[in-house]
């Protein structure tokens, strides 16, 4: 990390050469943690100027991205309402483009107005999808992550001719923030780091996994025969067991049911089941719908699983600036969620699945995602108390899928918008009483060839369909044992709580087994994402177990960590304090 004080007044440039790998593939996910082993391009003082402040700017690349990581200091979107402004010298040589700033700059992006100038050959005006630019996250937040394409070319000119840029941050023009400071310059050089896309699987591991679609269709487009090829390619290619759609206003769950078995057709003993409560949000499902309940504009769904039932929202909350219609409607759903979970609405027995999916539009304050997550109710005067969603008291977890092939998780993509691709869709669920085994947003046209033939899938089907992509996670539940008539005394796990707690970098988890069981021992972050496996599918005999869990490149902040077997999932908290 270089301060500014260090910096002389000529030029500063930090060769990244000697990072000729990234330690970890950055993605944009709202995940932060991927930053961790990059060293700060420039670490800007704090507290110098009210609201936008930089703080630490990252920079990194790969032959087919230009990555960048923000601290901003104010809460903001990034995507609207301020005035943080990137210019790029993407040839290094300050006698082309605009002299400003100590560079020439032919790259110029507002954020704010989600536009641009390039300052090539001609000026030529462009937007976030002319060159690949997809931040995260698109809810308010004082940090701020993207990504460009480094092969983005605008009026037939490529955008990044050079092995190094100079780099400016502004805020309000010249009276607000600015990285570097005046006087400074700010380079930054190409690394030959290899893009390794994430590892991804279209079909489930598991026949047994539960597989959920969440499809907002756009204003019933799934039943336009135009499109019809489009989505009966994307339906067959995902063949889900469980679908939330959004945005049909014109047909009824019963005629989406019938759709959907013209596109994958009931084996013997199958059948589409649906649900529809009156508004834009409807199921379709292999199991039966046995209970439902409109929340304001979005929909409950209480579905028989056979040996157990599964609580679903399916949700569309308001767009864009609504955000108070927005958070009301959040705190509506949880209330419902909390009084379910006490013996009202649906009255559910105590780990019965819960996910909550849909368009949710989280596109304005972060208190609407807290809220869907926490169950932190912002008007309880109207909707009641705050509570933990999820049976082990912990809040709900995300699935936060992202996109194969790409380093991004978006969910919604309109070019002919001025707003960039952002992840609006959203499947949370209760972790304590399932495990995410895999999770997807379908994005045709970044897989390759060979894996669209493989689907039977066309490179624009997502584009083509609708603005949002499908979003998909399956599911896999523990095995409900009743034991009736059996004399075989049930098998009992105790997960302790980890020691010390809080801890930094390492602590102690320790468990017991009162048969040999077959386990896996993993840790997430608050969110869900998982950090470490400490063992997976490991047969222990029965007795008592500890194992040290090292933290050392982790962040600090609140993690869980997770026992699984056959029958059981047993989570708890744990503390990192750095």
């Amino acid at each position: 990390m270089m301060s500014k004080k260090t910096l002389s007044l000529s030029v500063l440039i930090l060769s990244l050469f000697s990072q000729s790998l990234i330690a970890q593939q950055i993605l944009i996910d709202e995940d932060f943690t991927d930053w961790g082993n990059i060293s700060a391009l420039y670490q800007d003082e704090t507290n110098d100027n009210e609201g936008i402040d930089f703080a630490s700017i990252k920079m990194a690349n790969d032959d087919q991205f230009l990555y960048m990581y923000m601290e901003v200091g104010d809460e903001i979107n990034l995507q609207d309402l301020n005035s943080i402004t990137l210019y790029l010298d993407t040839d290094n040589d300050p006698e082309t483009g605009v002299s400003n700033f100590g560079i020439g700059y032919e790259f110029e992006f507002s954020f704010g107005n989600r536009g641009g100038t390039f300052h090539g050959d001609q000026n030529t005006s462009f937007g976030p999808y002319d060159v690949g630019l997809i931040s995260a996250p698109t809810i308010t937040s004082t940090i701020f992550e993207f990504k460009m394409d480094l092969d983005a070319q605008l009026n037939g000119q490529l955008v990044f001719p050079s092995q190094s840029i100079g780099v400016v941050l502004k805020s309000d023009g010249d009276s607000g923030d600015s990285v570097p400071e005046n006087g400074e310059t700010l380079t930054y050089t190409f690394s030959q780091h290899i893009f390794a896309a994430p590892s991804f699987r279209i079909r489930k591991e598991d026949n047994s996994d539960i597989r959920v679609l969440s499809y907002n269709v756009l204003r019933d487009n799934l039943f336009d025969p135009e499109v019809q090829d489009e989505f009966r390619r994307i339906f067959q290619a995902i063949r889900p067991d469980i679908i939330g759609l959004s945005e049909v206003y014109e047909n009824s769950g019963e005629q989406a049911a019938a759709l959907i078995e013209t596109f994958l057709p009931s084996q013997e003993g199958e059948q589409w089941y649906s649900g529809d409560t009156g508004n834009d949000n409807l199921m379709v499902s292999r199991y039966p719908v046995i209970d439902q309940s409109s929340i304001d504009a979005n929909a409950a769904f209480l579905l028989d699983l056979g040996d157990r039932e599964m609580f679903t929202i399916v949700a569309h909350p308001p767009c864009c600036a609504n955000n108070d219609s927005r958070q009301n409607e959040f705190d509506a759903m949880m209330a419902f969620l909390r009084d379910s979970k006490d013996g009202q609405e649906f009255d559910i027995e105590e780990i019965t699945p819960i996910i909550i999916m849909g368009d949710m539009n989280l596109v304005g304050f972060a208190r609407q995602q807290t809220t869907l997550l926490t169950g932190d109710i912002d008007d309880e005067q109207t909707y009641g108390s705050d509570f933990n969603p999820d049976w082990d008291d912990s809040a709900l977890e995300d699935s936060k899928p992202s996109n194969p092939g790409y380093p991004t998780s978006f969910t919604w993509y309109s070019p002919n918008s001025s707003f960039g691709a952002g992840r609006l869709d959203y499947i949370v669920y209760s972790g304590s009483a399932m495990e995410l085994a895999n999770s997807f947003s379908l994005f045709t046209p970044s897989l390759h060839a060979d894996t669209l033939a493989a689907y039977g899938l066309q490179s624009d089907d997502t584009i083509i369909a609708s603005d949002h992509i499908p979003v998909v996670a399956d599911f896999r539940l523990p095995i409900i044992n009743s034991n009736e008539g059996g004399s075989e005394s049930p098998q009992k796990i105790e997960l302790d709580q980890n020691y010390p707690n809080p801890f930094n970098p390492s602590t102690s988890i320790s468990f017991s087994l009162s048969k040999p069981t077959l386990a896996t021992l993993t840790v997430h972050s608050i969110s869900g994402r998982k950090v470490a496996t400490l063992f997976e599918d490991k047969m222990h005999a029965s007795g008592n177990f500890s194992l040290n869990f090292d933290a050392g490149n982790l962040a600090t902040g609140v993690y869980i960590y997770r026992f699984t077997t056959d029958t059981e999932i047993i989570t708890k908290k744990m503390m990192l304090v750095k």
